[in-house]
């Protein structure tokens, strides 16, 4: 599995599990796993924290919409920044597009010996 960076204020490492996925479905109520492959632009923000708070839990939403602005134009486009999101929640919830060195044990894959390869997705 990789590793999904938005460098901002500081390289921030995404991270799509359990608890990110409660934090978004209290923002916007009951909705499928699926659908949040189908985000609006303006729910960018909210999901962005959700995978983000994990590192730092004084984090905001609109502290995030703060550090994300201060890059749009510079580093990101807002399409940068949903695209990373959507490939992120797909790779670490599992509906993502699996890596061509994905095997599974059962195929007899001998261990790579390295780490997973951390993706800096700044543009």
């Amino acid at each position: 599995m990789k590793d999904f960076v938005l460098t901002l204020d500081r390289p921030r490492r995404l991270k799509f599990g359990f608890r990110a996925i409660r934090l978004i479905r209290e923002k916007f109520g009951d909705r499928e796993i699926s659908d949040l492959m189908k985000m609006r632009v303006d729910e960018m923000p909210i999901i962005a924290w959700a995978g983000l708070i994990h590192e730092d839990p004084d984090l905001t939403v609109e502290k995030v919409e703060a550090l994300v602005d201060e890059k749009i134009g510079k580093d990101y486009t807002v399409m940068d920044i949903v695209g990373i999101l959507i490939e992120a929640i797909g790779d670490q919830i599992g509906t993502g597009k699996k890596t061509p060195e994905t095997k599974s044990k059962k195929q007899g894959s001998p261990p790579s010996g390295s780490e997973s390869p951390t993706e800096n997705l700044k543009s």
